[in-house]
């Protein structure tokens, strides 16, 4: 799965180079990450604030203000610091993704679902 899981970030980032992170996590537990992020810690807190439609999630000590969510994604804020995106591909099987401050939140987390329906294909 990891090398569809590379395939999957590569074709992502190459149509969308605001977002710049990316993970994969299962059962709460981060299955694949770029290197230049680790929400690994913190993951079952994201999870649960997800499940909970949180109106805050931390992450890195940064504090994302929820945009928009649904059953099966979440969109938060940072400001300058950034966007949180979230989306699930099946089940336990989630996408999160870091976006800079200037990508558009919602034209992202299109993008990050088109990326969990191309993994989803592949696995």
């Amino acid at each position: 799965m990891e090398s569809a899981i590379e395939s999957v970030w590569n074709k992502l980032y190459s149509n969308n180079p605001k977002i710049q992170a990316f993970a994969v996590a299962k059962d709460a537990s981060v299955i694949w990450q770029t290197a230049n992020w680790n929400p690994a810690a913190e993951i079952g807190t994201i999870m649960n604030s997800v499940a909970h439609v949180s109106s805050t999630i931390s992450l890195g000590g940064v504090s994302y203000s929820r945009i928009s969510s649904d059953s099966d994604s979440y969109v938060a804020s940072a400001g300058a610091s950034g966007n949180l995106l979230i989306t699930r591909v099946q089940g336990n099987l989630w996408m999160l993704a870091w976006a800079a401050s200037n990508a558009d939140p919602d034209l992202s987390i299109i993008d990050l679902k088109k990326a969990a329906l191309d993994l989803l294909k592949r696995i």
